[in-house]
């Protein structure tokens, strides 16, 4: 109990009675965290803004119990640029659902927490398409969950795979064509990015935009995310074959 000061970064809020809201905020060490900001719809309050989903500074909490109170923010980041362009907004709309998901109560995750700072910025600022950098972010989140499809060895028979296969998301990788699978087939180049993405850098995705295989690979990828997430009942927009 008493008070906490936490970096944080806001996944969504509601509100809650006349003027105060709930926000779940996603720290590094306290991992998700749901907590009542009062007053913060009153026209002069001060964490009128800290509230807002995107939004990363340093939250003064209040724990009583069980429950936790936002006494104060400073706020170091709203990604404002993100907030006005639409595809973007609804990318980062998707990772912050597909965060809130995932991150549990009072299970640290630093690694995660600085992986989706560094990611925002590159899809407020960046000019690679959203589409891309979804798919890092994507590949990323998967690794650091420890959900990183296997692309090197057949999931079913053990064999070493360096050609064209099939991917299984429920069997969590690669199949090689000699066993039996009713998985889509995928390229040995989209194959090989699968392998090999989740340990890229986010400013070296740009290398993949000049090549075909990307979208397809982008594609099995979020095939894999809606197997291990069920995240096809929570953000079904970015599931669209157009995309």
């Amino acid at each position: 109990m008493g008070q906490i000061n936490t970096p944080g970064l806001v996944l969504r809020r509601a509100d809650y009675s006349d003027y105060d809201r709930m926000v779940t905020l996603f720290t590094p060490e306290l991992g998700r965290v749901d907590a009542i900001a009062r007053g913060c719809r009153r026209p002069k309050s001060p964490l009128m803004n800290a509230v807002e989903p995107f939004t990363y500074g340093e939250f003064q909490l209040y724990q009583r119990r069980e429950r936790f109170s936002v006494e104060q923010c400073q706020i170091s980041e709203s990604y404002y640029e993100l907030r006005t362009d639409y595809d973007r907004l609804r990318h980062g709309v998707y990772w912050l659902r597909l965060l809130d998901a995932s991150v549990m109560p009072d299970t640290p995750q630093p690694e995660l927490f600085v992986m989706t700072l560094r990611a925002l910025a590159h899809l407020n600022w960046g000019e690679q398409p959203p589409e891309l950098t979804t798919f890092a972010f994507e590949l990323h989140f998967l690794a650091l969950n420890g959900l990183a499809p296997r692309m090197d060895v057949c999931a079913k028979c053990g064999r070493p795979i360096d050609g064209d296969c099939r991917f299984d998301a429920h069997l969590g990788g690669a199949v090689c064509l000699d066993c039996p699978s009713p998985a889509p087939r995928i390229s040995n180049g989209a194959r090989r990015i699968l392998m090999k993405a989740p340990r890229t850098a986010f400013d070296k995705f740009t290398l993949l935009e000049d090549r075909p295989e990307w979208p397809e690979a982008a594609a099995q990828c979020r095939a894999y995310v809606n197997a291990k997430m069920y995240m096809e009942k929570v953000a079904p927009e970015l599931y669209r074959e157009d995309d």
